[in-house]
C-alpha cells in the first residue's frame, strides 16, 4: 500500500527496505520455479513460462509496499535495473547463476538470456519510470497504464505462448515468428484476466481504479496487443505490446477522454 511505517522523515529508507522485498519476493519465484523444473512437477513448457507470467504483476504489486513519494518511483526502478545487469552478466557469462538459466531459457543456454528475458525486463524499467502508478501530484492521479502494459506482456504474451504450443495447429505471422490462432486467444484472454486482476487489486487503495469504468479499454487495448503480438517478427513481442499499449492509451486519452479518464503524466 501507499504508507510508511516509519514516518515522513524516513520515506527514502521505508522504499529502499520495500525495494529489498521486492527483490526477495522476485528471487523466490524465480527459486520456485527453478525447482520445479529440476522436479519435473509439470511441463518444460509451464515452468519456462512461470517466472514470465507472474514476475510482472508480482514486481507491480509490490508498488503498494512504496511510500508513494516523489522519490518511490526512482528507488522501485532499482529492482528491474538490478535485473537487467544480472541477465546481461549471466548471458554474457560474467557470472554464472543455474536457476535464472533453468527458469528463464528454452535450451539452458545462458545467452538465450540477452533476448526475449531482457527485453522483459528493459520494459519493466521504462514501465517502472514513467507509469509507477502513483506520479510526483499524488494518488488522486494515480494512472493504470502500467497495470495493462503487465497485463498484457506478462499474462497475455505468458499464456498465448503456453496454449498456442498446447493446442495450436494453424500458424501464422511474420519474419520467422510463428504463432497460432488458439494462441492469440490465450493472449487476449490472458491479457483482459491479468490487467482486470491488477485493476481490482490496486482498486482497494485507489478509488479511481473502477473495474467498471476500465474493463471496456482494457477489452480494447488486450484486442490490439493480441493483433500486435501475432504479427511481431520473433523475439521482439515484448517491445511491440508495449508500444501498442502505450500508443493505444495515448490514443484513448487524447481522443476519448471519458472512455480514458486518467492523465498520462510521467
Amino acid at each position: 500500500m501507499v504508507f510508511n511505517p516509519l514516518g515522513s522523515n524516513l520515506v527514502f529508507v521505508w522504499d529502499l527496505i520495500a525495494t529489498v522485498i521486492s527483490i526477495v519476493i522476485l528471487l523466490a519465484l524465480v527459486q520456485i520455479n527453478a525447482y520445479m523444473q529440476k522436479k519435473g512437477k509439470v511441463s518444460q513448457i509451464i515452468t519456462r513460462k512461470f517466472v514470465h507470467i507472474f514476475a510482472g504483476p508480482v514486481f507491480v504489486v509490490t508498488w503498494m509496499l512504496f511510500s508513494g513519494e516523489i522519490v518511490s518511483h526512482y528507488v522501485a526502478v532499482i529492482v528491474p535495473l538490478l535485473f537487467v545487469l544480472q541477465f546481461i552478466t549471466i548471458g554474457m557469462g560474467v557470472i554464472k547463476n543455474e536457476s535464472f538459466v533453468a527458469s528463464m531459457s528454452r535450451s539452458g543456454d545462458p545467452r538465450e538470456l540477452l533476448q526475449g528475458t531482457l527485453y522483459y525486463a528493459i520494459v519493466m524499467v521504462l514501465m517502472t519510470w514513467f507509469w509507477f502508478y502513483v506520479p510526483s501530484t499524488g494518488i488522486s492521479n494515480a494512472n493504470p497504464t502500467a497495470l495493462l502494459i503487465i497485463g498484457c506482456i506478462s499474462g497475455g504474451d505468458g499464456l498465448a505462448d503456453i496454449i498456442g504450443r498446447k493446442f495450436g495447429k494453424k500458424k501464422i505471422g511474420l519474419k520467422g515468428s510463428e504463432k497460432t490462432i488458439v494462441g492469440s486467444i490465450g493472449m487476449l484472454v490472458g491479457s483482459i484476466l491479468v490487467s482486470s486482476i491488477l485493476v481490482l487489486i490496486f482498486s482497494l487503495e485507489v478509488p479511481q481504479f473502477d473495474i467498471l469504468i476500465l474493463i471496456l479499454p482494457i477489452i480494447v487495448v488486450s484486442i490490439v496487443a493480441t493483433i500486435v503480438e501475432a504479427v511481431s517478427p520473433k523475439g521482439t513481442d515484448n517491445f511491440t505490446i508495449f508500444l501498442a499499449v502505450v500508443i493505444v492509451i495515448l490514443i484513448l486519452e487524447f481522443a476519448f477522454p471519458t472512455f480514458w479518464p486518467y492523465s498520462f503524466s510521467f
